[in-house]
């Protein structure tokens, strides 16, 4: 290789590994990516794949076992950005729903500004892990096992924390309002 003052660059082991695979398997690992994202995301997908390749150069496999290895990248590339775009969908009617509240008769809206304040109290009322565990469950809508890997904590020790978190929020709002269900509960119509 030639750098930008004339001088040759002798290619290193790595280098060379890395080019040997790009060449043999850029192909089937574009063709992989293309099956199953969308065609502007096809080229990051392939790059980000390969850069992973790059930086876990010492952990390829050897000759044809690397394409296996390449499309378990892929693959959780592709499931990364099928995240993101999820995430982002749910962002954007997050908005829209805020941008209906404008339209939305006056009574209508101190109600739900009301039980929303109630809701807010009720959770304040919550010890902090309770408190996170919901947020992230709820608001943030990720999984037991993703909340587990947040919190450092065993899956089944999320499950039961976000029960018991959950009926202690309908407990500290019927607390504050002496009603018998909370709003989410009496959305079926029965009261």
């Amino acid at each position: 290789m030639t750098t930008g003052t004339g001088h040759r660059h002798a290619m290193t082991g790595d280098e060379a590994r890395f080019t040997d695979i790009y060449r043999r398997f850029g192909q089937p690992i574009h063709a992989y990516c293309a099956r199953r994202t969308a065609d502007s995301q096809v080229a990051d997908a392939v790059a980000d794949t390969f850069l992973v390749a790059w930086r876990r150069i010492d952990q390829v496999p050897d000759g044809d076992a690397a394409l296996p290895w390449l499309y378990g990248v892929a693959y959780r590339v592709i499931s990364h950005q099928w995240r993101h775009r999820a995430r982002s969908r749910r962002l954007k009617d997050r908005l829209r729903s805020l941008a209906q509240v404008d339209e939305m008769a006056p009574d209508v809206l101190l109600v739900r500004s009301e039980e929303h304040r109630v809701v807010l109290a009720a959770s304040a009322r919550l010890r902090p892990i309770d408190q996170e565990i919901l947020r992230l469950t709820l608001w943030e809508e990720l999984s037991h096992a993703d909340v587990a890997l947040v919190l450092g904590i065993e899956v089944t020790a999320v499950k039961q924390r976000a029960y018991r978190a959950r009926q202690n929020l309908a407990d500290e709002y019927r607390k504050l309002t002496g009603d018998r269900k909370p709003p989410a509960a009496r959305k079926g119509g029965d009261s």
